[in-house]
């Protein structure tokens, strides 16, 4: 928040969801999804940021997480993501999506250690 409000920019809050894969038609309610997906990033941001001077964009993507993130991030100042989500190789210090990014965007990434 503080250097966005240092370089006068807003901060996109994006969060990327992809259908699981499940051979049963209508297994998923593909709107209800959308909402809690909706609801989910609202309820982040308002959790990690109170009063900010900064205007704040949510955004839900459907999609491939690395796709998603990547063009999100093509008009950005800087990316950033978490350490890591939730593959199943605790012990990386760089996750899959942190790894693609780093390789596929063209502004700064910065990593916030996840603890």
């Amino acid at each position: 928040m503080d250097e966005a409000k240092v370089h006068g920019s807003e901060v996109v809050a994006v969060f990327a969801w992809q259908l699981g894969f499940v051979g049963i038609p209508g297994a998923f309610d593909r709107d209800e999804l959308e909402m809690i997906c909706n609801a989910y990033v609202a309820d982040a941001v308002e959790t990690v940021v109170r009063d900010t001077p900064v205007a704040i964009t949510k955004l839900v993507a459907e999609g491939d997480v690395r796709a998603s993130l990547i063009e999100t991030a093509k008009n950005a100042d800087m990316l950033v993501l978490g350490s890591r989500g939730r593959g199943g190789f605790a012990g990386f210090k760089l996750g899959s999506v942190g790894q693609e990014c780093v390789q596929h965007v063209a502004c700064p990434v910065v990593i916030i250690k996840h603890i």
